[in-house]
């Protein structure tokens, strides 16, 4: 699983909120008549019902993974020959996408295996093999040898709010090896949006870790490539990373937005296809905020401000574009921000022509940009295409 080092810890305030209600009910009531001593009791063992039936249900469809390298060893001067060890490499999570044995992960907890072992949730252990993945968005698909799984249903991510509940389920320092019952956590949706390319990427141009989910649901080594669940059973994430200081679980942990994107991404990998991103051909930052504290109370910071045009003869520099130029519309939409940028070209088609709006000096200009592959413009071979 991806960390980072900085600790970013925040904690849910709900569980203390409903015990100080509940400590407030109990106190005598000064001119009404006290109420019935255990209704909040009630409703808490009806939340806590719902949450173990939510883990009964959730669980047939997520499973544990396990890595290993194929290491040779020549033994012909004992007179054995040549001897082949299976080294355990990483141990992950995954979840089912289709009940003839496709399954969904992150790219990273498949990344050196020579070797590849499925726990599903009554046990089996199957030998699964890479259908194809996907270094910039760090997913992957896998196959194992089965009928009749129970895939996971997904869930609308228009409608995500901070403080709804999160649930994670996976395989946390391979606890679910053995018998493939994977652990359920509950937290909340901690934030929306968090951009954390920066962190995750290690400086790789291809890597992308934008517009993600922040759960304090509890995440830990072994928990990547997990599902990340709402309260109606519906995956609203894919588990990738957590912030950390100590390696484990501060309530900072991270997921891919199960959106029509990342749906999209999976299909492709099923079909065995290699993922294609659109590229412009531009380094780009979020717009400064004006001197004037006045101005920048009227005019918010929209758009996307373009620092380099590289290469000069891609995309962008084609179309005319130049550094200071900032972005403000792709293709009739009006961008937020850097990350709204990156996204929209991303998840546009390879040779899509798209009107572009700019401001150059203050004027506001148009011009029509024809998206090129990043991979070829970035001469960067998808070693997993």
């Amino acid at each position: 699983m991806n960390k980072t080092t900085r600790s970013c810890v925040r904690r849910s305030g709900q569980l203390a909120a409903t015990l100080a209600v509940l400590a407030l009910a109990i106190l005598p009531a000064v001119g009404r008549a006290a109420p019935p001593a255990n209704y909040e009791i009630a409703d808490l063992v009806a939340l806590e019902t719902a949450f173990v039936k939510l883990a009964a249900d959730i669980r047939p469809s997520v499973v544990a993974i396990r890595t290993y390298d194929l290491q040779t060893y020549d033994l012909e001067e004992l007179g054995h020959g040549k001897t082949f060890v299976k080294m355990p490499v990483s141990h992950g999570s995954g979840f089912i996408i289709s009940s003839d044995g496709y399954i969904a992960s992150n790219r990273h907890v498949l990344e050196e295996a020579d070797s590849i072992q499925v726990v599903t949730d009554d046990g089996s252990v199957y030998t699964a093999q890479i259908v194809q993945a996907d270094i910039r968005s760090d997913l992957a698909v896998i196959k194992i040898d089965a009928e009749n799984l129970r895939p996971v249903r997904w869930a609308d991510t228009t409608a995500l709010r901070v403080n709804q509940w999160a649930f994670a389920c996976g395989n946390p320092f391979g606890l679910a090896n053995s018998n493939g019952k994977s652990s359920v956590t509950v937290g909340v949706i901690s934030a929306l949006g968090r951009n954390m390319t920066s962190r995750l990427s290690d400086g790789n141009p291809i890597q992308y870790y934008g517009n993600l989910i922040e759960t304090s649901a509890a995440v830990n080594p072994g928990s990547s490539g997990g599902p990340l669940f709402n309260l109606s059973g519906e995956v609203i994430g894919v588990v990738t990373a957590i912030e950390t200081s100590s390696g484990v679980s501060e309530g900072a942990g991270f997921a891919i937005p199960a959106d029509h994107n990342l749906r999209n991404i999976l299909e492709q990998l099923k079909a065995g296809r290699e993922v294609r991103y659109g590229f412009l051909g531009v380094t780009i930052n979020d717009v400064p905020p004006p001197n004037s504290r006045r101005v920048a109370d009227l005019q918010p910071r929209r758009g996307a401000l373009i620092t380099d045009v590289k290469p000069a003869n891609g995309p962008a520099g084609l179309a005319g574009l130049e550094p200071d130029d900032v972005v403000v519309e792709f293709g009739g939409i009006p961008i937020e921000n850097m990350d709204h940028l990156v996204r929209l070209v991303g998840f546009t088609p390879v040779g899509t022509d798209v009107v572009l709006t700019y401001l150059r000096r203050q004027v506001r200009r148009t011009t029509t940009v024809r998206l090129g592959d990043r991979y070829e413009l970035l001469d960067f071979t998808n070693p997993d295409g």
